[in-house]
């Protein structure tokens, strides 16, 4: 069905499908992106012109979510759905991060599948501030948007491995991002040290 959208309405329909994924409509948004590569390698859509709105279409579903949760953050943080997954000790966790982290805690949140759309609804509510939010996203989105895109169009006859391979190197991006932050903060703290 994804596809039969993707082949009739092209552009328009990766927008609107990342967007509506952004809002918390349960739409694949890895599935859209892969669907997107395809129909650029079959010749639907273009490839330079693919990663851009579906990377725009990812960015203003995050925003809006980001700007609902605003408005209305308290009302979402209690939903039982949010509660399952956004558990006391995430929630601590990430509460501490978006006072002292924002940016990167943004940044890593992008890719925590499930966790994503509660942590920016916290972010909303613990103040994180819009430009802030819509730089470290879209900062985000830039990496993993044409990665998913174009293992689409190159591995279009190997998609389920390609969605594997790209979540490894998701992974893998995820994990020398949250090594670097650690490293900046114990060199951070020993230098503090060293002053006292």
């Amino acid at each position: 069905m994804l596809t039969t959208l993707l082949e009739h309405f092209g552009y328009v329909a990766v927008f609107a499908l990342l967007v509506a994924g952004g809002l918390a409509v349960p739409v694949p948004e890895e599935a859209i992106q892969l669907g997107a590569g395809v129909l650029c390698h079959e010749g639907y859509l273009r490839l330079q012109l693919a990663i851009p709105v579906a990377w725009l279409g990812i960015v203003t579903g995050d925003f809006l979510w980001f700007s609902l949760a605003r408005r209305h953050g308290p009302a979402l943080l209690a939903r039982s759905s949010v509660a399952r997954v956004l558990t006391p000790s995430r929630r601590a966790w990430l509460e501490d991060h978006f006072a002292r982290h924002p940016m990167i805690t943004v940044a890593i949140s992008r890719h925590m599948s499930g966790l994503r759309l509660p942590a920016y609804a916290l972010a909303a509510t613990h103040g994180v501030r819009p430009v802030l939010f819509v730089i470290a996203d879209g900062l985000s989105a830039m990496v993993s948007v044409p990665l998913v895109v174009s293992a689409g169009y190159f591995f279009w006859h190997h998609l389920a491995q390609a969605k594997a391979d790209v979540r490894r190197v998701e992974l893998g991006i995820l994990l020398a991002v949250a090594i670097a932050v650690a490293v900046a903060v114990f060199l951070r703290r020993r230098r503090t040290r060293a002053r006292g």
